[in-house]
């Protein structure tokens, strides 16, 4: 049974108006379906890329090219970007399926479960094939969770305009148009590639991507974070931190951002669960010894009551420290008396019961309220042994 052609519709028709304005030099039409925009863009372009997945669309797409006696187009079958030659297009359109598959029988206009899927997979590639000055054309439906659609946009650190809307029947259509942000075009122009949203905080969000062959972190001021200094302070709380083999290894900095080694670990409360009494004594320890550096430096870390996000252990049973947009200096320091808390914290009591970790809590307590008084050597040594005992 063949797969069904998309053929023109409302949506077809008001973006082909749009590509018609923006259609110049190298284009891509990505799920070119019936060939309408391919077409259309070819008559402005310079050459023309017609891409399906489906073979029985890219028949269709050549059947109306030769109609128009259209030449400055080629037809390739692929699933979204896998066969597409790494070229730069000055415009990317895109006519996604956007439906959720539960409500539509056509698979033309599968967007996936939730509608926004295949865009999704789409805008997480389109960036590499696009030039800095370049844009891309797409339809998306009030039918589609429109946040989610704003938000992959804005993680892919893409730019949204919308050119475009109409009211049809049960659903509103939106033409949008999409070009690099700044910050991308740096991340490109200092040739980082694969880049891929990873997470976010208050301040900062998080990318992951390819520098010189090794896999990278690079953290970069969240847009709506009203603390434009603290990417400056992060850099130069770790640059002064890797000396002492403490945080992740800084790879390059720049003025509103950096890069790290990309560490691949656990964080601290899944090790917990499935290591070995011996393998969690020897954590704490590593951990306790890199806030004891902490203390010593007057650098205060503010969440290691809690640092649930904060601390990552490798396959070696390496520490990383994690996030240090928070950080201070301070004369009273409190990195050993927080870790304290959180080993002796209801989080971790069941967890050191199945591992036969008995921790006196009076104890730990006792040490740590001694240590935050006097910063003590031998205090903190005689906590170290207790933990040592165990």
């Amino acid at each position: 049974m063949s797969t069904p052609v998309y053929l023109p519709r409302e949506d077809s028709f008001m973006l082909l108006e749009q590509v018609k304005k923006y259609s110049k030099g190298n284009v891509l039409d990505m799920g070119t379906g019936s060939g309408i925009q391919g077409v259309g863009a070819a008559k402005t372009a310079k050459q023309v890329y017609a891409i399906d997945i489906n073979p029985q669309a890219l028949v269709a797409a050549k059947l109306e090219a030769d109609i128009e006696k259209i030449k400055n187009i080629e037809f390739i079958e692929s699933d979204l970007f896998e066969n597409i030659p790494k070229i730069k297009f000055d415009l990317i359109i895109f006519n996604p399926p956007y439906l959720p598959d539960e409500d539509f029988e056509d698979p033309a206009l599968f967007g996936g479960k939730r509608g926004y899927e295949v865009l999704g997979k789409f805008l997480d590639s389109s960036a590499d094939f696009l030039n800095d000055e370049g844009h891309i054309l797409i339809t998306s439906s009030s039918l589609t969770k429109r946040h989610k659609v704003l938000e992959i946009v804005k993680n892919n650190l893409l730019e949204l305009e919308t050119i475009e809307t109409q009211h049809i029947f049960f659903e509103d259509l939106y033409i949008d148009l999409i070009k690099k942000s700044e910050l991308l075009k740096e991340f490109h122009k200092n040739k980082i590639s694969d880049l891929k949203y990873f997470n976010h905080g208050k301040r900062g969000m998080i990318f992951t991507g390819i520098h010189k062959d090794k896999k990278i972190a690079i953290k970069a001021k969240k847009d709506t974070s009203k603390a434009p200094l603290s990417i400056i302070k992060e850099i130069q709380f770790l640059k002064k931190l890797n000396k002492y083999d403490i945080g992740p290894k800084l790879v390059f900095t720049k003025e509103n951002y950096f890069a790290y080694e990309f560490v691949v670990g656990k964080f601290i409360m899944e090790f917990l669960e499935i290591s070995s009494k011996k393998n969690i004594k020897q954590i704490i320890l590593k951990i306790f010894d890199q806030m004891k550096k902490l203390d010593d430096l007057k650098i205060n870390k503010y969440e290691m009551h809690h640092p649930l996000k904060h601390v990552l252990i490798d396959n070696k049973n390496k520490v990383t420290l994690l996030d240090f947009e928070r950080a201070k200096y301070s004369e009273n320091p409190k990195n050993v008396t927080q870790f304290s808390d959180f080993i002796i914290s209801d989080n971790l009591k069941n967890i050191f019961q199945e591992k036969n970790l008995i921790i006196d809590n009076r104890t730990i307590m006792d040490y740590a309220r001694k240590y935050k008084k006097e910063f003590s050597e031998n205090i903190y040594g005689d906590l170290i042994k207790y933990i040592k005992s165990l």
